[in-house]
């Protein structure tokens, strides 16, 4: 029922013109929003297959700030290379175009709030080939991906949003979470480790101020077994089980 109402109420916000806790939340609170469910997200912004896992992270919620961009950028050239608003896209045998254009699209697709750009996707021949990059509304980079061909491919990385400091690195092969992660504090200094060797280890995220928000393991790169979810208080929020990356159960504590 807590999840039916989340997702209900992000549908009406977005319909409406504001994000979800805007009027609560402090202005830099808003820049990195709490984990939503997978049905909240505006999945016209992505490429990712039914069921591949996204780990859960506090960067920012791309499919609000995406949804309110109706006065984004239109067309424009940057360094000789396009950037069109992104509610120009459209995804046509899985390659992106700009608008009714018969051409795959090379270039860039951006969000902007107001002066602010939020969001921005990079294309060759309309596939992903760059990266995605998530802005807080000071302009500094939250979360940095690599793709290539349209797959994440590379080291993930995201920064603290009061200092621009690291704050993990996560290595993706072929789409999945494959080699090294590495968690660090506010100070730079790293708190935690693990190799992902095959997509297998334990995966743990952290909150700004150091305690775990989630923890679980993952098998071939994706998700599996029982997934625990923290509050900032270090409190128990929610336990999902995964399977094959995709969630099988979820049983809310608070």
């Amino acid at each position: 029922m807590k999840k039916m109402k989340l997702v209900v109420g992000v549908i009406l916000l977005t319909l409406i013109g504001c994000t979800p806790l805007e009027k609560k939340q402090s202005e830099e609170e808003r820049i990195l929003l709490p984990t939503v469910s997978r049905e909240a997200y505006d999945v016209t912004i992505s490429t990712m297959s039914e069921g591949q896992f996204i780990p859960q992270t506090d960067i920012i919620h791309t499919g609000q700030n995406v949804a309110i961009a109706e006065n984004a950028v239109t067309e424009v050239k940057l360094n000789g290379i396009d950037q069109v608003n992104i509610a120009k896209k459209q995804v046509r045998n899985k390659l992106a175009y700009n608008g009714s254009s018969t051409t795959p699209f090379t270039g860039s697709f951006a969000a902007v709030v107001g002066v602010h750009k939020h969001y921005l996707e990079e294309y060759k021949d309309g596939k992903l080939n760059g990266y995605k990059i998530w802005y807080s509304e000071a302009g500094r980079v939250g979360m940095r991906e690599p793709y290539v061909d349209g797959v994440r491919n590379g080291v993930q990385e995201t920064y603290y949003r009061n200092n621009g400091k690291i704050r993990s690195k996560i290595t993706y092969s072929g789409g999945r979470v494959s080699g090294l992660m590495s968690w660090y504090d506010t100070k730079g200094n790293m708190i935690y480790q693990e190799d992902f060797k095959g997509g297998n280890g334990e995966w743990i995220a952290y909150w700004d101020n150091g305690q775990v928000r989630e923890k679980g393991r993952l098998a071939n790169g994706l998700a599996n077994g029982e997934w625990r979810y923290f509050t900032q208080k270090g409190e128990l929020e929610k336990v999902t089980i995964f399977r094959n990356g995709s969630p099988t159960s979820q049983e809310w504590h608070k």
